[in-house]
This record gives structure tokens, C-alpha cells and sequence, in this order.
């Protein structure tokens, strides 16, 4: 990782390398040009080519640079008018707590960032997904629509879907503002997205058990409906819709989403950004839609998505209120979070893999805003950094025994939904062979003390039934690993799909025989699973 506390701006290696090279050339031809001379490569050209060629890579050198700029300001705590020693007491606390496991969390007041923390193994330039914090994204896109006058709250779906024959009264009551408050009266369905790849017809074929606007329950297929609904209004994907409307003029430039097999946005979950992004559109709601100056999205929008408008009390259109009146919380599973915070004018962002529940709400007031001053604070004396913040690694020593001959071994049915595993060593380095199917291998490279990272174009694990079903997702993927030695018998490995989400922890237990059991703990869930093993 990489904790830039407060100042530092860094390009991001995998969007900006490649542009770059272009315009360190510049000063060659320039150099060139002060001597008098015409560059070697540009000779027979003639000065009018060489100015022009000049002028572009002046033109691509600031056109990089501004890419290669954060996409928000930097200060210091105390000159935003809190003081390092809360922050520092607010990261520390995070980590230090059993029940988060922390990819990545960012602090701003006053619209600057004030703190960042990226733990090893992530980095600052991954994406990560959002989970249901998609949905607050979807809810933007609504709001655009409806300010454009291209969709209305009261609309009933049937203006934008074709309803199956056999819907009902009550499904064909449906509106949009029944969708976004999540109180269409459909019961909820979490695996029809596994067996059914005509979603919309699926969903709306079911039979309502209550009125539309008079049950709340949380269902992401609505969401799902609601980019439906926009890729009609508009002519556009709903991503294509953002990325016009909002990624473009907020700097994102690098955001993914996955689409259905009907190739719609799924909507309420499946957005892939970089956590720099989720603070930015964290700053563009606490603006109230406004952004550099311009009005992005009507005032009266976000008042309203501010406001609980749902029977549930809690719920807003696909915005969570909290406990403390005025906040509001974009959440996805596993820990992921947007917190706006007017009172303080404060956004926290926050990504996690976990499953367990810990009170960062009352973490962020009493260690944050309750600590916030309407001044500046004199220069802190000592400047605090949190590089050395790393997510557990694999407990134990690096020796390990000379049984390590890449055997393979496959595997009886487990979590990760691999067939089969290999380990090999080589001085202080291991390397986990997997086997995914019969005609597809791929190996992780192990570190002892450290992780190191690997690239291939395997999905992570998550529940191998969606795999298949979605498009639009990255072209590849990177695990960081690491390894220890509890005894000769015993190989503890750790593991993090760092642009992504999933993390696990392997333990190997060698026989005499030298066949292992091996015992696997997926992070999001907890919940421990033995594997037997049987040679190849």
C-alpha cells in the first residue's frame, strides 16, 4: 500500500503509462530545435510538419498531465480544521478492529481529502466493486432522466417494458418511484438471476403479494428494472448514460459495470471504481449535484433522495439514512461505503471484505466529526503516515519441507471451486498450480513476509453459479499471496483478489503420506470448509 496522507499526487500506473511516453519525447525535439537543428526523425518533413508536431506532444504532455492528476484536492487535516492525532486514532481504529478488513478508506472535509489509506495488498489505482452501493449510482441516473423530462416518478413501468400477458392489476401499478423506494410488492427472488436469463419477463411474471408503495423489501432486480428503464428513456446502456452525464465530468475514466444476458446495466450491484471515485461522487451528492461550478443534477433531486421516503422509514431513493439525522449512506455488502455528512461537511468512502458487522457509523462521529473545528488548527508537529498498514499475512516461518515436488492433487467440491492444486518452491517463493477446469491452469505466487502479486484472467471466486451470466467484466484479474509455516506439516496461505473483493485463507495439513487436507476459509463468509485431496 500506499498511504499518501494528505498532499500527494500520483499517477496511476495501468490507466497513464503508456500515454506518458509520448510526451517525455518532447524535449528531444525541442532541444533539437534550440540548436538550430531538425530533428533526425522528422528530417525531410520541413519546419511547418515540425512546429505541428511540436504543438501535439506540448498538447499531449499537458493533456497527460491533467489525466494523470487525483481527481480531488489534497490538505492537511489541521488546515481543513481537524487534527492529525483523530485521524490517525480513526485509521488505527479500523484496523486494529477484528470485525473490517480494509481495503481502502479516504477522508475528506470541505471538499478536499484529508487522509487515505490503501492497505497492503491494494493500491489506490485498483478498482473495486461496489455492490449495492451501485444503486445510489442507478438513483443519479433517475434523476437525470426525470430532470430531462424523459421519465416522471408516477410513471408506471409499462411505459418503457413490455409486461408478459399474465401480469397483474398490481404489477402493471408499478412506478419508478415505487422501484427506487424498493416497494413494488414482489416477493423477492435472489436466485432467478442464476436459472433465468430474461430477467425483466421473470420478474414481472411473478404474482405481487402487496400493493405497489405499501411493503418494503430489498430486491436488486428493481434496481435492475430502473436501468431498464433508463436504457429506454434514453437510447443508452445506463452505463454509457454516466458515463456521459457523470463519469465524464467528475474525471472517472476508468469505471466498468457488468451488463445481463439481456445486455442492460445491471444496476443494482456490478460497478467497478477506484476508490478516489467513490469519494467524488460521495463530494458531487454532499454539493447537492453540483460540480467545478456546473449544476450536474437538479437541487431538488438530491433533497429528495436525502429524505426517508419509504414504509421502511430508513430508506431514501436507493440511499440509506442513518441514525444521525442529516447523514445519508450509500452501502453494498461486505462492508462497502459512501457516507455524506452535511454537518460536518465531511464524505468518508470505506471498502471492505468482510461479514461482520463493526460501528464505523459512530466511529466516524465520535472520532471525526464530533472532533471537527469551524478553523484552522496550527500545523501538526508531526507527520503521520500509515504505509506500513498491511491486511494480515500468513502466520508462520518460510522453511518448508523438501515434499513440495508439484504433485497434483484434486480437489473434492469447496468454495473456491477449484479441481484440482499443485505446490511448488523455489528458495523463499512458493507457487499454488490451480486448476480450474481440464483445459485451464493458472499459478499464484506466494510470498513469506510479503505479498506479491499475480495476474491471470480467472474470475474470483464468489459464487461460481453467477459466473457465466454477466458481461462487461475486466479482461483480468490480480491475487496477492502470502505464505507461512506453522510446522513442517502445516502450510498457512493467504490470499486477496485485490481488484476486486474476496479474499481466503488456505491451510494445508501434510499426511505421512504426503496427500494434505486442506481446510479453506472464504473472508466474506467466515465460515470454515474441509477439502480432501486425492492424487492425480
Amino acid at each position: 500500500m500506499l498511504f499518501h496522507p494528505f498532499y500527494t499526487s500520483e499517477h496511476y500506473p495501468p490507466l497513464h503509462r503508456g500515454q506518458a511516453r509520448s510526451s517525455e519525447e518532447a524535449p528531444n525535439v525541442l532541444l533539437c530545435l534550440v540548436r538550430g537543428e531538425l530533428p533526425s526523425s522528422t528530417r525531410g518533413l520541413g519546419w511547418g510538419w515540425v512546429l505541428l508536431i511540436i504543438a501535439l506532444l506540448v498538447g499531449s504532455a499537458f493533456f497527460n498531465a491533467s489525466h494523470a492528476q487525483d481527481l480531488l484536492p489534497r490538505s492537511t487535516p489541521e488546515t481543513q480544521g481537524i487534527s492529525s492525532a483523530h485521524i490517525q486514532e480513526f485509521m488505527d481504529t479500523l484496523m486494529r478492529d477484528t470485525r473490517t478488513e480494509v481495503h481502502s478508506c479516504i477522508v475528506m472535509r470541505h471538499g478536499h481529502v484529508i487522509a487515505e489509506m490503501y492497505p497492503q495488498p491494494w493500491r489506490k489505482d485498483y478498482r473495486h466493486t461496489m455492490y449495492s452501493v451501485s444503486k445510489t449510482f442507478t438513483s443519479v441516473a433517475v434523476g437525470m432522466c426525470i430532470q430531462d423530462s424523459l421519465i416522471a416518478l408516477g410513471d408506471a413501468i409499462g411505459k418503457f417494458i413490455s409486461l408478459p400477458a399474465s401480469s397483474t392489476r398490481n404489477v402493471r401499478a408499478i412506478t419508478v418511484r415505487d422501484l427506487l423506494t424498493m416497494q413494488s410488492g414482489i416477493p423477492v427472488d435472489t436466485k432467478m438471476r442464476i436459472h433465468e436469463t430474461e430477467w425483466l419477463k421473470a420478474y414481472l411474471s411473478k404474482k405481487p403479494t402487496a400493493s405497489p408503495g405499501t411493503r418494503w423489501a430489498y430486491d436488486s432486480i428493481m434496481s435492475y428494472i430502473l436501468s431498464a428503464i433508463v436504457q429506454k428513456a434514453t437510447g443508452k446502456t445506463l452505463m454509457d448514460f454516466l458515463q456521459e452525464r457523470l463519469f465524464h465530468p467528475l474525471g472517472i475514466t476508468d469505471a466498468l459495470w457488468e451488463e445481463s444476458p439481456e445486455s442492460i446495466t445491471c444496476g443494482g450491484w456490478g460497478l467497478y471504481i477506484r476508490p478516489e471515485a467513490m469519494a467524488a461522487f460521495g463530494q458531487f451528492l454532499l454539493n447537492k449535484g453540483q460540480w467545478q461550478g456546473k449544476q450536474l443534477l437538479s437541487l431538488s433531486w438530491i433533497d429528495e433522495m436525502m429524505k426517508p421516503q419509504s414504509v421502511n422509514g430508513r430508506y431514501s431513493y436507493h440511499i440509506w439514512q442513518t441514525k444521525y439525522p442529516g447523514w445519508a449512506e450509500a452501502n453494498g455488502a461486505y462492508g462497502q461505503f459512501i457516507f455524506i455528512i452535511p454537518e460536518a461537511d465531511m464524505v468518508v468512502s470505506i471498502t471492505q471484505c468482510t461479514s461482520k458487522s463493526a460501528p464505523i457509523q459512530e466511529w466516524i462521529k465520535t472520532m471525526l466529526v464530533d472532533k471537527c473545528q469551524a478553523y484552522t488548527l496550527p500545523p501538526s508537529d508531526s507527520h503521520i503516515s500509515f504505509s506500513d498498514y498491511s491486511l494480515p499475512l500468513a502466520k508462520g516461518e518460510k522453511a518448508s519441507p523438501t515434499r513440495l515436488d508439484s504433485t497434483w492433487y484434486t480437489l473434492d467440491k469447496n468454495p473456491l471451486n477449484w479441481q484440482g492444486i499443485s505446490i511448488s518452491n523455489n528458495a523463499d517463493t512458493l507457487f499454488m498450480h490451480i486448476r480450474e477446469t481440464k483445459e485451464k491452469t493458472y499459478t499464484i505466487t506466494l510470498g513469506h513476509g510479503k505479498w506479491i502479486e499475480s495476474e491471470f484472467n480467472a474470475l474470483p471466486y464468489y459464487n461460481p453459479a453467477f459466473q457465466g451470466n454477466f458481461s462487461n467484466l475486466p479482461a483480468t484479474w490480480h491475487v496477492a499471496g502470502s505464505y507461512g509455516w506453522t510446522d513442517t506439516t502445516t502450510l498457512n496461505i493467504q490470499l486477496h483478489w485485490v481488484d476486486w473483493l474476496t479474499s481466503a485463507s488456505l491451510q494445508l495439513r501434510f499426511s505421512n503420506q504426503g496427500t494434505p487436507t486442506i481446510t479453506i476459509t472464504p473472508h466474506e463468509t467466515g465460515k470454515s470448509q474441509d477439502i480432501l485431496t486425492y492424487p492425480l
